[in-house]
């Protein structure tokens, strides 16, 4: 049956949806649409939409991506159009494509994401204070952070060796943070905890908290990032 890929985008208020939540809402907004989705066979039938990833709730996301499986072929501009009229405020659908029906499922492609971080601060500071303490930070040989297991137990878990890249720059009064973190079913990096850390570290003013986006999703092929298309 034939696979359509889809890139959307998850802001505003959407950003508040959950990822089970997401899935109910893509289905409903397929229904309205009126493709005909494909579901399992079983006794409680599911619908045949897979996310790349989960996105932690209150994080947007700018290039999200999800496979949609239907019983039959559907223009892909047909797919656009009569979903991008259904989905609720918030989620965007940016580009559609046909996939082939053996193509990698979408969970198991993902191994690195890019974030962005913005904060208000409450004084002034230099780009070069900036770049010292990124510097720093990824100069730890260890970043430590508690999670809590399945069980609800606490857990030490260090982050440093999933923390790819991080930079930083200066807007005004905002303070931007940049990174490209190990994403995906194994050693998943959360950013709200790369943030924290960092501003646990830095000490920087920073007036509240950071509101975070995820920017991109990146498959390993031949050691080289490429995108989930």
């Amino acid at each position: 049956m034939p696979v359509y890929r889809m890139m959307y985008a998850k802001e505003g208020p959407a950003r508040y949806i959950s990822h089970l939540d997401l899935l109910r809402t893509f289905e409903r907004a397929a229904r309205r649409a009126g493709l005909p989705i494909a579901f399992t066979s079983g006794f409680n039938p599911h619908p045949k939409i897979a996310f790349a990833a989960p996105l932690a709730v209150g994080t947007a996301g700018e290039a999200e991506y999800a496979d949609l499986e239907l019983v039959r072929e559907v223009p892909v501009s047909s797919i656009q159009r009569d979903l991008s009229g259904t989905l609720p405020e918030g989620l965007r659908l940016v580009e559609v494509r046909r996939i082939g029906e053996r193509a990698p499922a979408l969970m198991s492609m993902v191994e690195r994401a890019t974030y962005r971080g913005e904060a208000r601060l409450n004084s002034a500071v230099s780009q070069g204070a900036l770049d010292r303490a990124i510097e720093a930070f990824l100069g730890r040989s260890e970043i430590l952070v508690q999670r809590k297991n399945k069980a609800g137990e606490n857990r030490v878990y260090d982050i440093r060796p999933g923390i790819f890249a991080m930079s930083g720059r200066l807007d005004n009064d905002i303070i931007i943070i940049e990174t490209e973190l190990k994403t995906g079913s194994r050693d998943n990096i959360r950013f709200e905890e790369v943030v924290e850390a960092f501003s646990t570290s830095s000490e920087l003013p920073i007036e509240g908290k950071y509101v975070l986006y995820r920017t991109s999703l990146f498959s390993a092929v031949d050691k080289d990032n490429k995108t989930l298309w």
